[in-house]
């Protein structure tokens, strides 16, 4: 078969759980369930998360996860826009079923607009070299124009999961250092005041930057940069731009920015001039190179 099946199935159900519950998402109710829909039919779904949004208000969301398993080999253009296009067609017949809000009262208030694929190739060594190929196949997903504007769909593969595993890593080790205290930063956006959550949303997960403070112990904040983007001194520059266009930076309080990507020689031939760029209260850390799951998520 093209996609594992039965045991394997359920159990990647079980890890991408693993790993957006690590955010704060919230999930509802078992995997694998048939909701009716308001076409008098039944919808499986593999999950339904909610989740707060503290980018502008502090609006919870509802959000279908469909968890895939595949190998490179089994895979193709075809299932990519199958699983979007049945996403969509879900998302649209299940925001206002009755059925689903009778079983779920909470979801009776909140917006059912987002759908979330998180797809595992599993011959891991080989999607290095199928990566392009895949994006090639998301560039050439169509959406029914119907449901343009009113559904969103993301899709979470290797790379994006391997990232988000990082940077839960780093995340750990921060709240190990400081009893727990770290918390994402949501800069003001459209005269929305900043927040902070330890809630990780949607379009955050797919930044080239996530903010976030701590109080550490000596009862200083500490502001922290998990930055996803290259290591030249001009993509410094940009990153610096972004943070003082958010009002982020602050020279009375330290800065630890997180790098993820590795070019060990021609960082470190730039390296002390990122410093001056940021000034003495900078500390730079590596993120965690995943090559396979972390045991969080296996376990």
């Amino acid at each position: 078969m093209a996609e594992d099946q039965g045991v394997n199935g359920d159990f990647w159900n079980d890890q991408a759980t693993a790993l957006l519950t690590k955010f704060n998402w919230e999930k509802l109710g078992d995997s694998n369930i048939d909701l009716a829909n308001e076409e008098k039919g039944k919808s499986g779904v593999d999950g339904i998360f909610t989740y707060v949004d503290s980018l502008k208000r502090s609006i919870t969301e509802a959000v279908i996860v469909e968890s895939k398993r595949y190998k490179t080999d089994s895979f193709s253009s075809s299932s990519l826009q199958s699983w979007i296009t049945i996403l969509d067609k879900k998302l649209t017949n299940l925001k206002n079923s009755e059925d689903l809000q009778e079983k779920f009262p909470v979801l009776t208030d909140i917006p059912l607009r987002t759908g979330v694929i998180v797809i595992w190739f599993h011959n891991f060594k080989e999607y290095f070299s199928f990566k392009s190929t895949f994006e090639s196949y998301q560039t050439g997903v169509k959406i029914s124009r119907k449901n343009q504007g009113s559904n969103k769909i993301y899709v979470l593969e290797n790379d994006a999961i391997l990232r988000l595993a990082s940077l839960q890593l780093s995340i750990k080790e921060l709240n190990d250092e400081s009893g727990d205290k770290f918390q994402f930063y949501y800069p003001s956006v459209d005269l929305h005041p900043a927040k902070r959550s330890k809630t990780l949303n949607i379009n955050y997960m797919f930044s080239k930057f996530i903010l976030g403070d701590f109080t550490d112990k000596d009862s200083i904040e500490n502001k922290v940069v998990f930055y996803f983007g290259g290591l030249s001194i001009e993509s410094f520059q940009r990153l610096k731009h972004a943070l003082v266009t958010f009002s982020y930076l602050d020279d009375d309080k330290p800065l630890i920015i997180y790098t993820y990507h590795r070019d060990d020689e021609e960082f470190r031939k730039v390296k002390p001039e990122v410093i001056k760029l940021f000034k003495e209260h900078l500390e730079l850390r590596e993120m965690e190179i995943l090559g396979d799951l972390p045991k969080f998520m296996r376990s």
